[in-house]
């Protein structure tokens, strides 16, 4: 009888692999362990910092004014909509074609438990104390009074550096812990709908369409739904995210437009795209925003209609059209790697110039732009910070006035306070990221057949 070879377990599997990959010599040996050693003491030293240097509380306080400024409080049931539909959306798509359910409500679970219980029974307010103090000076004495203040933590249930890892930010903005768990809810019911009902379907062009449809139509939506709010209320991380959405969903229509008037047959097509994308690129974003920050009635009546207009709005045709310079030039170098053949195969079936374009030509031009295009997206997000210079509370400068503001309360807590605004730019970036490299491995990007 022949012996059953046991299979190798995962951590077995690991080990040969460090022994074969990491410690297969004298010298990678060595250059491991250093790296090893390098690597655990700044794991050691940033996880020091975060769990007990540091001090959370000044933005746990002020974590409204990080996500949504000053936008009404009656109002921001607006906001939780477009959540809410965004938060559908995630979960739907992830549930239909990635899957992998474990990782995924693990990995919401962890975090219910960090916003929806580290935070109860804890409550950070600020203490006014009045004063009086009489100085003497010169044989006259003046009276100086005052309000003092304190940052007042009262802790909650569990231990205080356990707070570290929510940040404080028990909820972002508004609402009540019950909404907060239902969104956290909402994701996982839609993962699993998504993988156990409509996963079925998932190679049905029509269910693609209709989601793909649904995340366009997202954008527009969450800016209708700001209709009646002033714009002078929009501000912080919701400010920096809709000038972003809005200028990134023009922006590649523009750039699609001007990608093939780059091509086109007719000279005074090309001419306008081309003079227009060298005219764009050639000025940085801060000087267009300067622009239409300063332009008055410089052009005339379309620098006065232009000008007439609010700045948040202008800002967003200036992000859209300078976007789209750079995303026509992207799509360009997709549509010049199109083999010459899959033009005459278009041709041969006699299809129309717009036939030609929107079904066989532009879909293999995208899909082999991909990283670029998303590289752009990226590139314009961290963009907004650059809306600080133009006198808009966007995330950096709200957290600049928070801190001018409170520097008596601070407690040297300026570090901390960057550390979010960078976390608030890196998520929305590793989102995309991700959000782009599932779009490459569903379509096949990059690989060798």
């Amino acid at each position: 009888m022949s012996a059953v070879t046991a299979p190798y377990s995962p951590v077995a599997q690991r080990i040969e692999w460090a022994q074969a990959n990491l410690f297969n010599s004298k010298l990678n040996s060595l250059v491991s362990v250093v790296t090893i050693a390098v690597g655990l003491l700044i794991a050691f030293l940033v996880a020091k910092f975060v769990l007990f240097d540091a001090n959370w509380a000044l933005v746990s306080l002020n974590r409204r004014l990080f996500f949504v400024g000053g936008y009404p409080g009656e109002e921001v049931y607006r906001i939780w909509i477009a959540v809410f539909a965004a938060a559908v959306l995630a979960s739907v798509s992830y549930g239909i074609w990635v899957g992998r359910m474990r990782p995924y409500v693990i990995t919401v679970g962890i975090i219910a438990v960090i916003v929806l219980t580290f935070g109860l029974g804890t409550n950070l307010y600020i203490e006014e104390t009045p004063f009086t103090q009489e100085i003497t000076s010169g044989g006259q004495t003046s009276t100086i009074s005052g309000i003092d203040r304190e940052l007042v933590w009262e802790q909650g249930w569990a231990p205080r550096w356990l707070y570290a890892f929510s940040l404080g930010l028990a909820l972002p903005f508004g609402g009540t812990w019950l909404i907060m768990a239902a969104l956290l809810a909402l994701l996982v019911l839609g993962a699993l709908f998504g993988k156990h009902v409509l996963s079925r379907w998932k190679s049905s062009p029509v269910l693609l369409q209709s989601v793909g449809a649904a995340w366009v139509l997202l954008v527009p939506a969450a800016v209708l739904l700001q209709i009646g709010v002033s714009i002078n209320s929009w501000g912080s991380a919701f400010l920096d995210i809709l000038i972003f959405a809005v200028g990134g969903f023009f922006s590649f229509f523009i750039g699609l437009v001007l990608a093939l008037g780059r091509i086109s047959p007719y000279r005074a097509v090309r001419f306008v795209s081309v003079g227009y994308i060298e005219v764009v690129r050639a000025a940085p974003l801060l000087v267009w925003l300067l622009f239409a920050t300063f332009l008055k009635d410089e052009l005339g009546p379309l620098g006065e209609a232009f000008s007439s207009i609010s700045l948040v709005y202008r800002v967003m045709i200036v992000f859209a059209f300078f976007g789209g310079a750079y995303i026509a030039e992207v799509i360009r170098g997709g549509l010049q790697a199109i083999p010459r053949g899959q033009y005459e195969a278009s041709n041969a079936l006699a299809l129309s110039s717009l036939q030609k374009y929107v079904f066989i030509i532009l879909p293999q031009a995208i899909k082999a732009v991909i990283p670029a295009i998303i590289g752009r997206f990226i590139a314009l997000w961290k963009d907004t910070a650059l809306l600080a210079a133009i006198s808009l509370i966007n995330t950096l400068e709200q957290a600049k006035k928070i801190l001018a503001g409170q520097t008596d309360i601070a407690d040297g807590a300026f570090f901390e306070i960057y550390i979010v605004v960078g976390l608030i730019y890196w998520s929305v970036s590793y989102i995309l990221s991700r959000l782009g490299g599932a779009a490459e491995k569903r379509l096949g990007v990059g690989e060798r057949r």
